[in-house]
């Protein structure tokens, strides 16, 4: 039950993103408590040939003054300097985790994107880790205050928050079944069912960026499953995100020659377990009631594994 506040700052944001398109999709995910809202659907994309970046913006200052946020102005005047002081990392020295990080920009409910010719590009910004961690600890009424002042100040819900990009990849096992996994104790969110999924890798020149090479990244870290992984063998079903803290994955499908005794005795980093879903029954199942075959007990999804199970359930599976 959330609080009269909640609903007061929610009915303003509401007001004000009325005419913004996608608004419907925002106002219901937020109505209803919910951390997953369909940015940008397989029905809208159909098949992708190549994803590419073009420069945008960075996160507006949450404090102070506003600055600059163009991509080059907003690297030299705060990211770097953060790096030369020491406060954050840029993976230059061995050892080091790059917390530079790719934000999703645009003002709006997505950020901005377009296709053509089945490319699909997408306007990118830097950010940081620290600024995407602010995001994610946000109480949910914060959140509410903070898309406000973004519609109050620069008529964008986002302009405060870093819409940092991940990307999620579901494998296929050889026998056509998928493996979702249980988060386990020693990373975030623990319990919380997940395909393999991961934060973008930063480039400051965007031709370098390669969401696929992060999806198989991802794959190989985490499962173990090494893979070459591009468009003409890794379909691209959408963009998901995070109403409350602007998490933005782009979410993928591959079959892998792996077959299910491969995943049932994975080497496993990041999660306790993998369970596997064989049919559209299942998959159900899991979206509509979070249970996962044979238990009872409730789990929550991921927002990126939600798109790609509802993808399962609508195009991969059959009834």
């Amino acid at each position: 039950m959330q609080s009269d506040e909640f609903h007061q700052v929610l009915e303003q944001v509401y007001q004000r993103i009325l005419s913004m398109p996608k608004s419907d999709r925002l106002i219901e995910s937020l109505r209803q408590n919910q951390d997953y809202i369909a940015l940008l659907e397989y029905q809208e994309v159909g098949k992708i040939k190549a994803i590419c970046a073009i420069y945008g913006e960075a996160p507006q200052n949450l404090q102070g003054e506003p600055i600059s946020t163009l991509f080059d102005d907003y690297l030299q005047q705060v990211i770097n300097p953060q790096i030369e002081r020491g406060d954050i990392t840029d993976g230059r020295n061995l050892g080091d985790y790059d917390e530079r990080k790719l934000r999703w920009s645009g003002a709006g409910i997505t950020g901005n994107w377009l296709i053509k010719n089945q490319i699909l590009t997408l306007e990118i910004g830097p950010t940081t880790y620290p600024r995407y961690s602010q995001d994610l600890h946000r109480s949910k009424i914060d959140a509410l205050k903070l898309m406000l002042k973004g519609l109050e100040n620069y008529q964008d819900p986002y302009a405060y928050f870093t819409k940092a990009i991940a990307v999620t990849v579901v494998p296929i096992s050889l026998e056509g079944y998928v493996y979702i996994g249980e988060r386990s104790g020693n990373v975030d969110n623990p319990g919380l069912l997940n395909f393999v999924a991961g934060l973008a890798t930063f480039q400051e020149n965007l031709e370098k960026i390669n969401f696929y090479a992060d999806a198989q990244q991802e794959l190989a870290e985490e499962i173990g499953i090494n893979l070459n992984l591009n468009a003409e063998n890794t379909k691209f079903i959408g963009i998901a995100g995070n109403p409350f803290t602007s998490e933005t994955d782009l979410v993928f499908i591959t079959q892998t020659q792996q077959p299910d005794s491969y995943f049932k005795t994975a080497a496993l980093t990041e999660h306790l377990r993998l369970v596997p879903l064989c049919n559209q029954r299942e998959v159900n199942k899991l979206l509509n009631d979070g249970l996962l075959p044979k238990e009872s007990q409730k789990k929550a999804i991921a927002y990126g594994s939600r798109m790609a199970l509802e993808y399962l359930a609508n195009y991969h599976f059959k009834p």
